[in-house]
């Protein structure tokens, strides 16, 4: 892929990352009931499972036998997301870059 660029898929990591520590944190604090439940709140504590998927939903018995295992599947599943958004990003401009690069080669004949 001629267009993936690995810096921006660091930032889209660090991004992820950060949304995945704030929900985390939302998760947490909504189970121990330590704020007073509110909208943003509980949306924040329901996305978590979001950034728990995949490695958390299929292999949990496997994850959750350890703490660094289980912070571990969630800096991979933000490498996964970040990964994917940066091939989609990458394909997108490899399209986009191919169809002006034929439009062009018509509008020369």
């Amino acid at each position: 892929m001629k267009f993936f660029r690995p810096y921006r898929c660091f930032k889209a990591f660090i991004i992820i990352a950060i949304l995945t520590t704030i929900c985390f944190f939302a998760f947490v604090s909504e189970d121990r009931h330590v704020f007073a439940p509110n909208f943003l709140l509980s949306s924040l504590a329901d996305l978590y499972s979001f950034f728990q998927f995949p490695t958390h939903t299929f292999l949990w018995k496997f994850f959750s036998s350890n703490t660094f295992l289980y912070f571990f599947g969630l800096v991979f599943n933000c490498a996964l997301y970040a990964f994917i958004i940066e091939t989609g990003l990458a394909l997108e401009m490899q399209k986009r870059y191919g169809k002006e690069e034929r439009e062009n080669k018509g509008a020369e004949n």
